[in-house]
C-alpha cells in the first residue's frame, strides 16, 4: 500500500559520491575572531543617548552613524581595534542609509562587531508613526459612496498632504513589485493593500486585441464585480496575462460596461492572453484561464485592514483592525545598512524592520557577516552580500517583499572560489510584492532573469541547513559554479506562478560542479528544475516528497540526478525533453557567448571542465550526458520517467542513461515515514537492491543551535500542517 504520510516533521544525509570542485567549508574567520585577547574598545547606542555624549555605558550615543564616526576618530589617532558597538534595546529610526566603507573596516583578528545587547532587541525602523487620531471618518459624499457598504462606517481618511509622507504614488502605467508606494503596519503586522479578490483570481474572459509593445490589449471580464469602479479613474490590474511567469501590473485605459470589455493604457511586448493559446485564423485569443486581480481600489476595502490610496484627492483610506491605535507606514526606499569595500565586519543580533528598500547591502566586501539577525517586513530585498569569505549566519528573514538573501562572488573565468555562505537561516514569506524571480536564496541572481544586469558571478557558494518555506516562486534561483546546497528544508514554495522549482535555473551551459545534496524537499512544485539548457547539476541523496515534486532535465547538459527518494503517489517523478532543437539553442547568441567568454579551450576550464571545450562543435542544444540512475521511487505509478524528447532526439546515443531505479509501492524500510523520518533502517532491503545507494543523513537536515540560535522554532512558527497549505489544489505539475 502507498505510504501517506501525517503532517509532521521528520528529520535527514547520504552517499558519498566523487564529486568535482566542492567549495570546502566556508572559514567563518570573524566569528572565530571573537575570542581574540586583543583589548576591546567599545562604545555604547541607545535610543535615550546623545550624539553629544561620551559613548561610555552611562553616557550612549544616540545613533548607530555617531557611534561609526567614533571609531574613524580613533583609527586616525592610533586607536587598535579590535572594536564594537553595542546597541541597547529600542528603536531606531533610520530616515537614511547607515553607509560603511573601507575605512570602517576591521583587520584580522581584530573586527568591528555591531551588535544589539539582546537578540534582536536594537530595531532599526525605516518607517514614520502616525496616530490613528490623524485619521478621520470619510465625509467627501463622492468618494464615500464609491466604498463597499459594509466598508463606509469603518474606513478612516487621512489627506496625504497632511501627513508628511512621501511615496503616496500614483502608480508607473505598469510594473512588477509594489509600484513605488508605501507599505503600512500596525502591531499585527503587513496591512493588506485593497485586492480583489481578496485572494486567489478571477480570470479573464476572452482577448478581444492581444496588443503588443505599443497597442495595448483589450479583453472581455467576465462577472459584474468591474462595474463596481467605473467612477474611479486610477484602476490597476495585475495579472499573468500572457504566461505564468510574468505578472505586470497595468493601469486600465476604459471599462465598457455594454460591451463589458476592458481597456489597457499601455501594451506589453507579447500582448496579452495565454501564448499557448494563440489562434492566426481571427477567432479569440487566450485560453479564459488568465488570473487577475485588482489592487488598490477603494472600492475593495471590505475587511478590516486593507487599505488604498485614493490618488485621484491623495487620500489615504485605511480600515483599522480592532485595537489599533497607530500605523507605521514605511518611508526610506534606499537600503537600511549599506557596507561597500569593507572586511571584517560582523553584524550581530539586530533588527531590520518597516522599510521600502532593502535590508542590509554588502558590496566587494571580504571577510563580513551578518549573524542572528532578523530582517523582516521590509519591501526590498532582505540581504544582498557580494564579496569573499563573507556570509548570512543564523537570521530570521521573513516577509519580505522580493527575495530573502542574494549572494554573489568569485570569478567564474578564473574559478576562483568566493567562500562565500548562507547558513542556518529561517527564510520565509517571502515575494510578496516582487512574486516573480524572487528566491529565499538568489546564487549569482540579481534579480529579474529577463532584465539586463540578471547574472553576477558566483563561484563556490555554501547553502546549507536553511529552512525555507511559504513563497509564491522558487526556493533557490542560481547560476555560477562549484556551488553545494545541502541539508536544506524546502516546502510550500511556488504555488502561485509555473515554470519553476525548488532549485531554477536556465540558459546557460557553462553552469557546472553545483551539487545539490541531502536536502528535504516537500509539498512544494518542482525539484531540480535547469530549465532552457541550464547544466552542470549532480543531485544525490535529496528526499523529495508530495504530489507536485520531481525533476525536469529542460534540455541541458550534463545534469545527474542519482541515489534521490522520491515519495508520490501517482506520476512521473523525472522528465527531460530536447526543446532546444525546436527553439534553435545552437544559435542563441546568450548561450553560446557565455562559453566563448569563458575561454574553455585554456586553464583552468580545459582541465577542470574539458566539456564544454568542445561542446558548441557537437550539438549543444541537446541534453548529453544526462543521468537519472540508481533513485528510490516510492509511488503507485509503473513509469516514473516522462520522455518528451523527439523521436530523433530519442534514437541519439548519450543524451539519456536510466537505470538501476527501483519503484515501489509499499515502504521500503523508513525508519518512520508516518512521522515523515525517511532515514532508511539499516536492513531495508533498497540498501542492497539499487547498486551504491547508501543511507541519507536525514537527522541532520534543517535548522541547528548555535551562539547566535539560541531556540530553534517552534512547530507553529515553522507553520509545516496543512492549515498552512497555500495550495488551493494539486494538479501533479512539477515541470519548467
Amino acid at each position: 500500500m502507498f505510504i501517506r504520510p501525517a503532517e509532521s516533521r521528520a528529520s535527514p544525509t547520504s552517499p558519498r559520491m566523487k564529486v568535482r570542485h566542492l567549495p570546502a567549508l566556508a572559514a567563518i574567520s570573524i566569528v572565530s575572531a571573537l575570542s581574540s585577547t586583543a583589548a576591546q574598545t567599545t562604545l555604547h547606542v541607545a535610543p535615550t543617548g546623545n550624539d553629544a555624549a561620551a559613548g561610555k555605558r552611562e553616557t550612549p550615543f544616540a545613533t548607530l552613524g555617531r557611534a561609526r564616526d567614533e571609531i574613524r576618530k580613533l583609527k586616525s589617532s592610533g586607536t587598535d581595534g579590535p572594536f564594537t558597538i553595542e546597541l541597547a534595546a529600542g528603536v531606531y529610526p533610520l530616515e537614511s542609509t547607515i553607509l560603511f566603507g573601507p575605512e570602517d573596516s576591521g583587520s584580522t583578528g581584530k573586527p568591528v562587531t555591531i551588535r544589539s545587547t539582546e537578540k534582536g532587541g536594537a530595531v532599526f525602523q525605516g518607517a514614520v508613526t502616525i496616530p490613528l487620531s490623524k485619521f478621520r471618518p470619510v465625509t467627501d459624499p463622492a468618494l464615500r459612496n464609491r466604498l463597499d457598504a459594509t466598508a463606509r462606517d469603518h474606513v478612516l481618511a487621512l489627506p496625504l498632504a497632511d501627513s508628511g509622507c512621501l511615496h503616496g504614488g500614483p502608480f508607473p502605467l505598469n510594473f512588477r513589485d509594489r509600484g513605488g508606494i508605501f507599505e503600512i503596519f500596525d502591531a499585527q503586522g503587513r496591512l493588506p493593500l485593497s485586492r480583489w479578490p481578496n485572494s486567489g483570481y478571477t480570470a479573464m474572459g476572452k482577448v478581444l486585441v492581444i496588443g503588443d509593445k505599443t497597442t495595448p490589449g483589450v479583453f472581455e471580464f467576465r462577472g459584474d464585480r468591474p462595474l463596481r469602479w467605473l467612477e474611479n479613474p486610477s484602476i490597476w490590474l495585475k495579472g499573468q496575462w500572457r504566461v505564468g511567469w510574468e505578472d505586470p501590473a497595468m493601469k486600465v485605459a476604459t471599462i465598457d460596461p455594454a460591451a463589458r470589455t476592458i481597456a489597457f493604457v499601455t501594451g506589453l511586448p507579447n500582448g496579452i492572453g495565454s501564448k499557448y493559446h494563440r489562434p492566426t485564423d481571427g477567432s479569440p485569443a487566450g485560453s479564459g484561464e488568465e488570473p487577475w486581480c485588482a489592487i488598490n481600489l477603494p472600492e475593495e476595502i471590505d475587511i478590516p485592514g486593507e487599505w488604498a490610496i485614493d490618488f485621484a484627492s491623495g487620500t489615504l483610506l485605511v480600515w483599522p483592525r480592532p485595537g489599533t491605535t497607530q500605523l507605521m507606514i514605511s518611508q526610506l526606499d534606499q537600503p537600511m545598512i549599506e557596507v561597500k569595500d569593507a572586511s571584517h565586519m560582523l553584524f550581530e543580533g539586530l533588527t531590520l524592520s518597516h522599510s521600502l528598500g532593502d535590508g542590509i547591502v554588502m558590496e566587494n566586501v571580504d571577510d563580513c557577516v551578518v549573524a542572528g539577525c532578523t530582517i523582516e517586513n521590509i519591501a526590498g530585498r532582505g540581504i544582498v552580500l557580494n564579496g569573499v569569505r563573507s556570509g548570512v549566519l543564523s537570521c530570521d528573514i521573513h516577509d519580505i517583499g522580493a527575495g530573502a538573501v542574494y549572494v554573489s562572488g568569485g570569478d567564474r573565468k578564473s574559478l576562483k572560489h568566493s567562500e562565500n555562505y548562507v547558513i542556518n537561516n529561517h527564510l520565509h514569506h517571502y515575494g510578496i510584492l516582487a512574486r516573480q524571480y524572487s528566491a529565499a536564496v538568489q546564487v549569482g541572481v540579481d534579480g529579474n532573469p529577463a532584465g539586463t544586469n540578471a547574472v553576477r558571478d558566483a563561484v563556490g557558494v555554501r547553502v546549507a541547513h536553511n529552512v525555507l518555506h511559504h513563497a509564491p516562486r522558487d526556493a533557490f534561483l542560481y547560476s555560477g559554479n562549484d556551488h553545494v546546497f545541502e541539508f536544506n528544508e524546502v516546502y510550500y514554495c511556488a504555488f502561485d506562478t509555473r515554470d519553476t522549482g525548488a532549485w531554477y535555473s536556465w540558459l546557460d551551459w557553462t553552469m557546472r560542479g553545483n551539487v545539490i545534496r541531502y536536502n528535504y524537499v516537500h509539498d512544494t512544485v518542482g525539484g531540480v528544475n535547469p530549465d532552457d539548457g541550464a547544466s552542470g547539476n549532480t543531485a544525490y541523496g535529496n528526499v523529495f516528497v508530495g504530489p507536485n515534486v520531481g525533476v525536469w532535465i529542460a534540455s541541458g547538459p550534463d545534469n545527474v540526478i542519482r541515489h534521490n527518494i522520491f515519495i508520490k503517489e501517482k506520476g512521473e517523478v523525472f522528465g527531460i525533453d530536447d526543446r532546444g532543437v525546436g527553439r534553435g539553442y545552437a544559435n542563441n547568441p546568450r548561450l553560446i557567448n557565455r562559453v566563448k567568454e569563458l575561454h574553455p579551450t585554456e586553464e583552468p576550464w580545459k582541465s577542470a571542465y574539458p566539456e564544454v571545450a568542445t561542446m558548441l562543435e557537437n550539438r549543444p542544444e541537446l541534453p548529453w550526458r544526462t543521468e537519472f540512475v540508481g533513485n528510490l521511487i516510492v509511488s503507485e505509478t509503473e513509469q516514473p520517467v516522462l520522455n518528451k524528447m523527439s523521436k530523433v532526439g530519442k534514437g541519439i546515443d548519450g543524451l539519456l542513461t536510466e537505470r538501476d531505479n527501483l519503484v515501489v509501492r509499499d515502504d521500503p524500510g523508513f525508519v518512520n515515514a508516518v512521522a515523515r523520518d525517511y532515514r532508511l533502517k539499516p536492513d531495508a532491503p533498497v540498501l542492497s537492491e539499487i547498486p551504491g545507494f547508501e543511507p541519507i543523513p536525514f537527522d541532520r537536515v534543517g535548522l541547528y543551535l548555535d551562539a547566535y540560535r539560541t531556540v530553534l522554532p517552534t512547530e507553529s512558527e515553522f507553520q509545516r500542517g496543512p492549515e498552512y497549505s497555500p495550495y488551493a489544489t494539486s494538479d501533479g505539475h512539477f515541470g519548467t
